[in-house]
């Protein structure tokens, strides 16, 4: 039989899980939003912004009561605290994932330019990076996050080159400058994805 300990643990396990594939839901409609411009994935990436803010408060008052109840020690603490960590990573993910959908408005109507910048290539190597995420979670697999820390490395470079080439483009063609703004934003936003993953990662490992 489970004691209420065991039960708590297995509870907050369930609602980080539930919090991630939520998030990574909502970046992948985001992602979809950049590059097809669809106008009612923006009110489901809201809508999952609520959601993953309301799993947030969940996640710290149910840290909070196994803190002031059981006393934790070793790797159960290990996990509650890493599990807080996770959990503010998460809901800074879910406010990218909206800030991206509003500044995607305009910059999807030039697939063109996206595609130059080859950003739907760089969109689903992140996208990988949520899956594999989700199983060193669900798996505590350590090893699995070092690989994913060194691949976030390799996307915040791909975004820095990213950067660096739409801002040496603007000083040249001017029909850039149009979509330039937002989407240097958006590129931003990717990097700093790649960064909260990383940090989700470390998490893990922390964990194992």
């Amino acid at each position: 039989m489970q004691t209420y300990f065991e039960s708590e643990l297995i509870k907050l396990r369930k609602r980080i899980s539930k919090m991630l594939s939520l998030t990574s839901g909502q970046i992948d409609k985001s992602f979809q939003v950049l590059l097809n411009g669809d106008p009612e994935m923006i009110s489901q990436v809201q809508h999952d912004e609520n959601k993953v803010d309301k799993l947030d408060i969940k996640i710290d008052k149910l840290c909070q009561r196994i803190f002031a109840l059981a006393q934790p020690v070793a790797g159960d603490l290990r996990f509650i605290m890493a599990s807080l960590r996770i959990g503010t990573e998460m809901e800074r993910l879910s406010d990218m994932a909206y800030e991206i959908t509003r500044r995607s408005e305009t910059v999807s109507q030039y697939p063109e330019i996206l595609s130059r910048y080859e950003i739907p290539g760089l969109l689903e190597q992140i996208r990988k990076l949520f899956i594999q995420l989700n199983e060193a979670f669900s798996n505590s697999n350590s090893m699995l996050a070092y690989e994913i820390i060194a691949r976030c490395k390799e996307r915040e470079e791909d975004c820095k080159s990213v950067f660096r080439e739409i801002v040496a483009e603007m000083t040249k063609k001017s029909g850039v400058i149009v979509i330039a703004t937002d989407l240097i934003l958006i590129i931003r936003n990717l990097e700093r994805i790649t960064g909260h993953i990383e940090n989700i990662a470390e998490s893990v490992i922390f964990i194992a």
